[in-house]
């Protein structure tokens, strides 16, 4: 914010002045009391809270002044650039921004005694009169301090008012593409939406809220209701009649619909099954794409095919689909050390995995940090033990159901087992990486760990990747091995097909610590 003219240089308490603003509406100056006149009647907290709330009146008075003759009625062209500029300095706190904002000055209190003059609270005025110096520089701050507040939230909601394809000042910046992380919610557009805006800003006429499921070759892969499915065949449908007409301008008069078809594909939904019919596109007959809803009701319009981009909902002129709250823009989350594993953003953890020696083991559930449940496993399908309040069965039992392993619905023992797994290997990648080394696991085709070797010390050179490539090669096959993968020290990472092993003796690998499922459905416990 601007430099005050008083406000923030501090002063000793008996400086300054011996006379003050008329701050009691008598109409002249009061005078400033000593360091050691108190006034025994005056309630201080009350009174800061009345100075602090003038401030926030007068912050939220200036900026409505400043609006309008920055980006409000009272300007003309595109407000849009103004209003990004602003609300990215705001955020920021740029100061090349914030310098441009208007201040306060020392007239803070003759403010503060008309607001209050005539009315209930009168009595703020003239108790304020007996201020000392120390006093006196807490009031300036807490007038301060809610002018600044207001002011800055006022101009920063007009800003997002101005800039929102909602219309309204919800913030969106959590949505902006640099938070997106797979299972987030986000705004999709592809290319053939863009457009170029009255100053040149690239813009985007409609963007799409979906839920980030995968990416390739750097592109966004989303799923979305049917609602925005339903808006991005309409947009599609709308590019085909708009360059229909253009190729009618150029002069071509016959057989436009194969000009059409040759450029853009035919894209329309069959009941509930959308057709993507881009045959005479490629040339190709068989080039037909049929996309129906998932078990959810949701759709993957065209992805692992389309340039889809996650983009920032500002630069949208309209957004088709439902903004989630804040605190519900994560759908899901990846286990970090269960491959092809998703679960919901609660925070249930498993910790303090104790193996027994009859082969079975004991843990801990936690919600939130606070101990819930025990956990039983091992030879028998894992459970919850025993419960204890704060524990809530149905919001368990929807993390359960929202749990899935390679697309597919998890049971409540699987999901456990899982959580145990997840700890395990936080606790030993957490301790090798500590030591300078790290470790490197064996995965079947479903994700699970079937062997893991330590690596002393952590590889950091392609000389030394080249060797631990080598000595993996020469470990005995194992029968359901699909690859190797290594931990950088934040996740885990290829590092060798497992069908590049010779054939061994037969014998296993290393196992893992924790324990699996081999393909026969029988639990193996691996050793700890």
């Amino acid at each position: 914010m601007p430099d005050h003219d008083d406000h923030d240089a501090p002063q000793d308490p008996t400086d300054g002045p011996d006379t003050t603003p008329d701050i009691s509406g008598t109409g002249t100056p009061d005078r400033r009391p000593g360091p050691a006149e108190t006034n025994a009647t005056l309630d201080w907290p009350h009174l800061l809270d009345a100075i602090r709330t003038v401030g926030v009146t007068d912050g939220a008075d200036a900026a409505e002044w400043w609006i309008q003759d920055t980006i409000g009625g009272r300007t003309t062209g595109d407000p849009g650039p103004a209003a990004r500029r602003i609300l990215d300095g705001i955020t920021d706190g740029d100061p090349a921004v914030l310098d441009t904002l208007p201040g306060t000055n020392s007239g803070w209190a003759a403010s503060f005694a008309a607001r209050h003059r005539g009315t209930s609270s009168g009595d703020h005025a003239a108790a304020a009169a007996g201020l000392t110096g120390e006093q006196w520089q807490q009031a300036e701050t807490a007038y301060h301090d809610g002018f600044d507040t207001a002011l800055t939230d006022a101009i920063a909601a007009a800003c997002r008012r101005t800039l929102s394809p909602t219309g309204d000042d919800r913030d969106l910046t959590g949505l902006h593409p640099d938070r997106l992380t797979l299972g987030g919610v986000g705004v999709f557009a592809g290319d053939w939406g863009c457009h170029t805006d009255g100053d040149g800003a690239w813009r985007i006429r409609r963007g799409y809220v979906g839920t980030l499921i995968d990416t390739w070759n750097g592109f966004a892969v989303f799923r979305c209701t049917r609602a925005v499915a339903d808006a991005i065949v309409a947009d599609l449908q709308h590019n085909r009649d708009t360059y229909r007409r253009h190729v009618a301008a150029t002069g071509v008069a016959a057989d436009l619909d194969r000009h059409v078809d040759e450029s853009l594909a035919r894209v329309r939904f069959d009941g509930d099954v959308i057709i993507v019919d881009s045959t005479r596109v490629s040339g190709d007959p068989d080039d037909v794409e049929r996309i129906g809803p998932d078990d959810d009701g949701r759709y993957v319009v065209m992805g692992w095919s389309w340039c889809w981009e996650a983009v920032d909902p500002y630069d949208c002129d309209r957004i088709a689909g439902d903004l989630p709250e804040p605190d519900r823009q994560q759908e899901w989350v990846l286990l970090t050390h269960a491959p092809y594993t998703r679960v919901a953003p609660d925070p249930y953890r498993v910790t303090a995995v104790r193996h027994r020696p009859n082969g079975t083991f004991v843990a801990e559930l936690h919600y939130n940090g606070d101990l819930i449940a025990a956990v039983l496993g091992g030879l028998w399908p894992t459970h919850l033990a025993a419960t204890s309040v704060p524990f809530d069965a149905a919001q368990w039992q929807a993390y359960v159901a929202a749990a899935r392993h390679c697309g597919k619905p998890m049971t409540e023992a699987a999901l456990l087992d899982t959580l145990a797994d997840e700890y395990r290997l936080s606790v030993a990648t957490g301790a090798e990486t500590a030591a300078g080394n790290t470790l490197v696991r064996l995965l079947d085709d479903t994700g699970s760990t079937l062997a893991v070797v330590r690596v002393t010390p952590r590889p950091d050179s392609p000389a030394a990747f080249r060797d631990v490539r080598e000595h993996l090669r020469h470990q005995p096959a194992h029968p359901y091995g699909a690859g190797w993968q290594y931990w950088t020290g934040t996740a885990w990472r290829h590092l060798l097909p497992a069908g590049t092993q010779p054939a061994g003796s037969g014998q296993e690998p290393t196992p893992a610590p924790g324990h699996g499922t081999h393909r026969d459905g029988n639990t193996e416990r691996s050793a700890t």
